[in-house]
């Protein structure tokens, strides 16, 4: 009986050795995670490129950028009467025919009507064999417009029959 009270302080004492380890433990773990987190850093550089991207098709070509015109004395019949384009560059875009200009009956214009773009039409752009300017000032966007073609009988030239390829470009500015 003298050491009936042994085995009891024998078990608080494992208990409090236990605690102890937690408790230690507990500390050690939070306390170097805390330094080992706010002492780290890391460095980290991203670089994004974009291409540069310029695309114009005729709506109903296939995406292509030219189209076919008639122009004779009934008036004019066209492959395409309206005009696309994506850029992500300073653009701007202009139209000519595969037709030598001493050989057209007729001057023959073009314009866009309905114009859905930062950039600015022309106006009346005649088109030859050398590139006319036709919109300008496209940047940055997805725009489009109608186009609207006239053609004048030159003078002392009978009616005749003028068959164009019509090629509009997307150029930088």
């Amino acid at each position: 009986m003298k050491f009936g009270w042994l085995p009891n302080r024998r078990k608080k004492e494992i208990q409090m050795k236990r605690w102890i380890c937690v408790l230690v433990a507990t500390v050690l773990f939070w306390g170097l995670s805390t330094t080992a987190l706010t002492t780290s850093s890391a460095t980290q550089t991203i670089t994004i490129g974009v291409e540069a991207m310029a695309v114009l098709s005729l709506v109903g070509t296939d995406g292509e950028s030219w189209t076919w015109l008639v122009v004779d004395d009934t008036g004019i019949i066209t492959g395409s009467s309206e005009l696309r384009w994506t850029t992500n560059l300073n653009v701007k875009v202009t139209v000519q025919s595969i037709l030598i200009t001493d050989e057209q009956s007729y001057v023959l214009k073009v314009r866009c009507v309905e114009l859905n773009s930062g950039g600015t039409s022309e106006g009346w752009a005649i088109i030859n064999e050398e590139p006319s300017d036709f919109i300008s000032g496209i940047a940055l966007e997805i725009g489009g417009c109608f186009l609207e073609y006239e053609a004048l009988l030159k003078d002392g030239k009978i009616a005749g029959r003028d068959e164009h390829i019509i090629t509009y470009t997307i150029i930088a500015q």
